[in-house]
């Protein structure tokens, strides 16, 4: 396989005796596999017989190493002199090089994983059945699982172990002391989170009947606030910056307009696979919050965007997500993140300012578009899958010519 990357007799022959030798041409054979370019891929080949060396040179074996190899070696790599050092010369390759080889070592199980291979104090019992009711019951998603586990856990630490001798003033106590330490947004999250533990507790008879009243409002008030949308032209002109016929730009064109038309979420767009696609009843299964699964019409200019992406979509041997990463290694997003990066980027190639520059704007550009073509606040909320027509009610305020007609005048406090 190195025959790919490399000519000279002198150069594959060293690559294949050296202390990396045994796995070099496994490691080429991956880097082709995951698309790496030609150019790409001959550094890492160079950073991962390096590594052999270095490692070599320390009196171990490769699968002595653990997590903090890459890091010593990238150090040493800085000032080394040796003949397989390319004269001291390094850059980013060189780290992400060395460190994707041992990545590749772990997954042919030649070495560990040294962060799996240490002791970690284990969640308590009640966390991990919190953790699995969550899943079955609630349909949680990953993130918020972690997230609610975690305010568990902080909670058993700073109350004990046994939720019975909990007391309103305790809860109430740490749940100030908390939020001393974080934000307004975490703030939040660490409401909702330790009423929903605190409540399962209760249900199950582990605390005291409704302790999760003990754990106080937080004076930051729900939809208080103005969408944040982008105007017609904003919207426009991120479309047209998403115009080329690159493989990016395609992808980049097919999100934006998932999102903008059909005001999906960033997880939504990151987790569809290629059935979810109906191509001849022209529709699209999205599943949401909840794991609900609902049925949106996919409109043509939508559609001629995926299968525009598609034709130039890199092939992933047993995966079908629609839309995956534009460089090596080709991956699904994992989480939405990637997907609100995908917008950024684009607005600010098209120059659009906004106080909101993730997924979420286009939602509510989404959402302000159908208010103002006279769509009722029920339909809306069917294609934004609301739970209660409250949250939809919320973009009412996003028509404030309208809001102006029928507000009444302010009286005026006479001394």
């Amino acid at each position: 396989m190195l025959e790919t990357y490399f000519v000279a007799p002198k150069t594959l022959r060293r690559l294949r005796t050296g202390p990396s030798g045994p796995y070099i041409d496994g490691f080429a054979g991956s880097l082709e596999h995951d698309g790496f370019s030609h150019a790409c891929a001959i550094r890492y080949l160079r950073a991962a017989a390096h590594l052999g060396h270095f490692v070599q040179r320390q009196g171990c074996m490769l699968m002595d190493t653990d997590s903090s190899t890459a890091e010593a070696f990238f150090r040493h790599f800085a000032t080394c002199d040796c003949p397989h050092s390319n004269g001291g010369k390094h850059n980013h390759h060189t780290y992400f090089g060395a460190k994707r080889y041992r990545e590749y070592l772990m997954t042919i199980g030649v070495c560990r994983d040294g962060a799996k291979s240490e002791p970690s104090n284990p969640e308590p019992a009640v966390v991990v059945a919190f953790r699995h009711w969550l899943r079955k019951h609630r349909g949680a998603a990953d993130g918020t699982i972690k997230q609610y586990a975690r305010g568990a856990d902080e909670l058993i630490k700073a109350l004990g172990e046994d939720p019975s001798v909990w007391t309103a003033g305790g809860v109430r106590g740490y749940f100030v002391e908390r939020i001393d330490q974080c934000g307004v947004g975490t703030a939040e999250k660490l409401v909702t989170s330790l009423r929903v533990f605190l409540r399962y507790l209760s249900v199950l008879g582990h605390c005291q009947a409704n302790l999760h009243d003990a754990v106080p409002a937080f004076a930051a008030w729900r939809l208080a606030d103005l969408p944040r949308y982008l105007t017609p032209d904003q919207v426009d002109h991120l479309i047209a910056a998403c115009d080329g016929r690159s493989r990016e730009r395609r992808r980049d064109r097919a999100v934006i307009l998932l999102l903008v038309r059909l005001g999906l979420r960033a997880g939504d767009v990151a987790r569809p696979r290629m059935g979810d696609i109906e191509w001849g009843a022209g529709s699209m299964r999205v599943a949401g919050k909840g794991r609900c699964q609902v049925r949106l019409p996919l409109p043509q200019d939508v559609g001629d965007a995926i299968v525009d992406y598609l034709e130039l979509r890199p092939q992933i041997r047993g995966d079908d997500h629609v839309f995956v990463r534009s460089i090596a290694p080709y991956r699904p997003f994992l989480r939405g993140d990637g997907v609100s990066s995908v917008v950024r980027r684009a607005m600010k190639r098209a120059g659009v300012v906004t106080p909101a520059k993730g997924a979420h704007a286009l939602r509510h550009t989404a959402a302000t578009e159908m208010l103002r073509h006279g769509v009722p606040l029920d339909q809306i909320a069917l294609v934004l899958r609301h739970r209660g027509i409250d949250t939809t009610a919320y973009y009412a305020k996003a028509d404030v010519g309208l809001l102006k007609r029928i507000a009444q005048p302010w009286p005026e406090v006479l001394p």
